[in-house]
């Protein structure tokens, strides 16, 4: 089991990876996707994602923000899930990412803060995965959250 200061070390040689593949400016971009998971799966868990390739060069590394991005609850009947946009930014300098997003079964609007922790590395045909878990979160929710560099 790694200690907390490998598990700091992996995660920041992870965010300097993924921050100098948008600072080059010759590589497509990054598309995300995140998992919620709460003590409700039918009214605040979701699995979402899209493009987080604005990319905003400060401090170190820099901040990515989402864009065309949705996330879906399931339906406690079985019908469709609910589809619902959701904003993200990740900061790569210190690890965190803020996301908001207007709950379309309580209506209610909720924000988040994660700290994010490298998991591993996965390539397959379309790109480079980097997974990392958010186990830390303003919202007690747990979090699974993937970019993959194209």
């Amino acid at each position: 089991m790694a200690t907390e200061r490998q598990e700091l070390r992996a995660t920041n040689r992870a965010f300097d990876t993924i921050a100098n593949w948008m600072k080059a400016g010759t590589n497509e971009g990054i598309s995300f996707e995140i998992s919620r998971l709460t003590d409700d799966l039918f009214t605040d868990s979701f699995l979402g994602g899209g493009d987080a390739s604005r990319f905003t060069a400060s401090g170190r590394r820099g901040k990515l923000a989402s864009q065309l991005s949705n996330a879906y609850i399931l339906a406690s009947g079985g019908g469709v899930p609910q589809q619902f946009p959701i904003q993200f930014t990740f900061n790569l300098n210190t690890g965190k990412a803020t996301g908001s997003w207007n709950n379309p079964v309580t209506n209610q609007a909720e924000t988040v803060t994660i700290t994010l922790t490298f998991f591993k590395t996965a390539t397959q045909a379309e790109g480079k995965y980097y997974i990392f878990y958010g186990d830390r979160s303003s919202d007690k929710a747990g979090y699974a959250i993937t970019f993959l560099l194209l």
